[in-house]
């Protein structure tokens, strides 16, 4: 087994994102990177998405509009750890953690949790900037979806393979990418495109991946027609904690 990534989504008040992201930064993460089996936490300002298509020209990106689905956007943390059992074991360090914060952590406001195992990693041309397992990229795209039907489960996995894990490998920017599949959560399936920065204007990784098309010629119907995204997914970031 690879990493298992546990992702929490959140928003925080205008008003006390300062102080919330000074408390996290400087006692709660650190406690969350030092508890029995974690490897590496980061945690990722998120861009907004634009008011326009997420890819132009293709079909409109599908998101849930489930009520019971917490809508959280602006923060990401990422943690990392050896097994499934450093965030679901019994009597786990990173749960007595979060339990003894519980206060402090209201403040995550329309809070969502998965945690995600690897089924693929794949290199990019930027992997020597930060080998698998030395931690958190310094921006990152987390995307979390389900497929319509359990044929569009395999049609997806297929267009993995056949289309995307190929960009990868020579998209500018890229460290690696991470197909993952969720133990918990509301998204059956996680991506992770880890780069080594966002630029001024960008907020997607998108764009990348159209500049590496390399004749694939996928004869399937477009990814964006099957899938169901969570809330305001995929998410792309900047690495604030640890800092760059």
């Amino acid at each position: 087994m690879g990493e298992v990534l546990r992702a929490d989504w959140f928003d925080l008040a205008d008003e006390d994102r300062e102080a919330d992201w000074a408390w996290m930064h400087s006692e709660f993460l650190p406690a969350v990177r030092a508890a029995q089996g974690v490897a590496w936490v980061g945690h990722y300002d998120i861009i907004a998405h634009p008011p326009r298509p997420y890819i132009e020209g293709a079909p409109a990106k599908q998101e849930t509009t489930d009520p019971a689905i917490p809508t959280g956007w602006q923060n990401v943390v990422l943690s990392s750890g050896l097994s499934t059992d450093t965030f679901l074991g019994p009597n786990n360090e990173v749960d007595a953690l979060y339990t003894a914060n519980a206060d402090r952590l209201g403040a995550w406001r329309n809070h969502r949790v998965c945690v995600f195992v690897e089924e693929k990693v794949v290199n990019g041309p930027e992997e020597r900037v930060m080998p698998y397992g030395a931690g958190p990229p310094p921006a990152m795209q987390i995307g979390s979806f389900n497929a319509d039907t359990t044929d569009h489960n395999e049609m997806l996995a297929r267009w993995y393979r056949a289309e995307r894990f190929p960009r990868i490998a020579v998209s500018r920017g890229i460290i690696r990418g991470r197909k993952m599949l969720s133990v918990t959560g509301w998204a059956k399936h996680g991506v992770l495109w880890e780069g080594t920065e966002l630029g001024p204007d960008d907020y997607s990784f998108e764009p990348r991946f159209i500049e590496a098309d390399r004749n694939e010629e996928w004869s399937g119907p477009h990814v964006l027609e099957y899938v169901t995204h969570a809330p305001g997914s995929p998410h792309a970031g900047r690495r604030v904690w640890p800092k760059v």
